[in-house]
């Protein structure tokens, strides 16, 4: 994952970096790593891994391989791998993944559920067919 030296992520090994002062509203699809330290409001769905900086603010469910949440999400977390939980986080949404680290004085409002194998193709059909039922 991104070098512990380096809090803020890694530049170069990321993809989509979003700074402190970007607020994006829309969804980001990406097979590469994803840096956010502003605002988002949408989606996060990668292949890669998704570092969330300690003043950053997501209302989103976010997808990865693996995930490092610092700051304050409003979602979902469907992490293939690994969910690294610092101390300023703050979770309000639920939580699957196949391990997990939570440091003291982390926030998470949400429900646990871990060592399932995740696959996020099923995740987009169960979404899908729930929105056809809706629409019938």
């Amino acid at each position: 994952m991104f070098k512990q030296e380096n809090k803020g992520g890694n530049n170069k090994e990321a993809e989509t970096v979003i700074g402190p002062s970007v607020m994006v509203k829309g969804n980001l699809n990406s097979s590469g790593n994803i840096i956010i330290e502003g605002i988002l409001k949408g989606g996060i769905k990668t292949a890669g891994e998704v570092y969330v900086g300690d003043k950053a603010q997501i209302t989103a469910n976010v997808e990865a391989k693996t995930a490092r949440i610092g700051g304050e999400i409003r979602g979902n977390l469907n992490i293939e791998e690994f969910l690294h939980i610092s101390s300023t986080a703050k979770i309000f949404g639920d939580i699957n993944c196949a391990s997990l680290a939570v440091e003291q004085g982390a926030i998470i409002n949400g429900t646990f559920s871990m060592g399932k194998e995740f696959k996020a193709e099923k995740v987009e059909e169960k979404e899908e067919s729930e929105i056809e039922q809706k629409l019938k």
